[in-house]
């Protein structure tokens, strides 16, 4: 980023540019944007480098008055919405000069790989400078990379590529089934097992609803967080985690990537990830900057494919695994894809019987039909009295 912010600079200062998008950094989801920002502010501090986040607000204005686009040295954006305001010629990227594709395996995959590359051409300007990063990057990926590099691109390795970090202690806990999830959880929890702060990523939002329902049931200070949410519910919820306020934070693979949350103790990995990428980004919330950190991941019976790239990621970052992990089968390629389009089919989250969850959830249904009545009673006496004094 630093490199980034003094080419930016240089730029700047070679061209005599001003009022001209210099620098751009994409990355695949809006709170990465906000920390991305945040991150380079700090860092140019003093140097009277203009920052800032293409959002709504700042397309709608610039496509209604042309006048009135964007003044920023860097932009930082999402693929769609960076789309979109050059379809609508609310910015021009042709002054561009470095553009930075962060978490750019993302940025590779099938549903973001057209907005990208649309991205890359409207950048139209001569030697713009191109950057990657990732702290995963498949084979596949990097040879789509390359078609857009130098002949000769300079790499950088931090630490082993495609590999946990070793400031992670992994492990892997059998639970049989999903009853038995639940209840490693709750004994983690209550034996003191997990320290908070403590990271659970499930696979699918419902999931993650039905074990935010369970932990509150229990007493124990959590919160959900997923893409269902909006903007603002998800960074009020990330700052109370932040702070502390929040224990215990179960989301989605929405926070796997590159959100930076200082001092989380343990992640767990509540349903196996769908790919050892995937596991790489969950487990890398934890270990940051030289701090030591926990991974514990729960498998099933019904994990027996799924959990094989999980141990091949433990075995190269030197982890323990048992004996008859080494000996598992490695997954094919068709397979392995097959897992990251259709993840396990799972039992529903509870160890509650069923007669008593159908009394939960009339008793929720009840509370939620009241609190809606509650609202709408004040509209309905407001439109009332309209009516009368008319």
């Amino acid at each position: 980023m630093v490199h980034l912010v003094e080419n930016t600079l240089k730029a700047r200062t070679k061209d005599g540019r001003g009022g001209e998008i210099v620098g751009l950094v994409v990355v695949p989801t809006k709170d990465l944007t906000h920390q991305v920002v945040s991150t380079m502010v700090q860092l140019s501090r003093g140097m009277n480098v203009r920052i800032g986040v293409l959002n709504k607000a700042v397309i709608a204005r610039a496509i209604k008055d042309p006048l009135s686009k964007p003044r920023f040295d860097i932009l930082v954006s999402t693929p769609m919405r960076l789309v979109h305001a050059v379809t609508n010629s609310a910015i021009d990227l042709s002054g561009v000069r470095s553009v930075v594709l962060d978490e750019a395996d993302r940025l590779f995959e099938t549903g973001f790989l057209e907005q990208t590359d649309e991205i890359l051409s409207a950048c139209s300007g001569d030697s713009v400078q191109r950057s990657l990063f990732s702290a995963t990057i498949p084979s596949g990926v990097e040879q789509l990379a390359k078609t857009i590099m130098s002949s000769t691109p300079l790499r950088i390795f931090i630490g082993k590529s495609n590999t946990a970090a070793a400031t992670v202690d992994q492990k892997l806990v059998y639970t049989t089934n999903e009853q038995g999830k639940l209840i490693a959880l709750r004994q983690m929890l209550q034996s003191g097992d997990l320290v908070p702060p403590v990271l659970v990523f499930l696979q699918s939002v419902q999931r993650a609803k039905a074990l935010f329902h369970e932990m509150m049931y229990d007493g124990i200070n959590a919160e959900f967080i997923h893409g269902e949410r909006s903007e603002a519910q998800r960074n009020k919820i990330l700052e109370k985690f932040k702070r502390a306020e929040i224990w215990v934070l179960i989301c989605t693979d929405v926070m796997a990537r590159g959100i930076d949350v200082h001092g989380v103790n343990v992640v767990v990995n509540y349903d196996v990830p769908q790919s050892a990428q995937a596991y790489i980004h969950r487990i890398g919330r934890t270990g940051r900057a030289g701090r030591t950190g926990r991974a514990i991941t729960f498998f099933t019976r019904d994990d027996s494919d799924a959990i094989k790239p999980v141990v091949n990621v433990m075995r190269e970052s030197g982890c323990e695994v048992a004996d008859w992990m080494t000996r598992m089968s490695k997954l094919s390629k068709n397979k392995k894809k097959e897992l990251k389009r259709r993840p396990v089919e799972r039992n529903d989250i509870s160890t509650v019987p069923t007669v008593d969850r159908l009394k939960r959830k009339r008793r929720r249904d009840a509370v939620e039909s009241q609190r809606k009545r509650s609202a709408a009673a004040p509209d309905a006496a407001d439109d009332g009295a309209g009516e009368e004094s008319a």
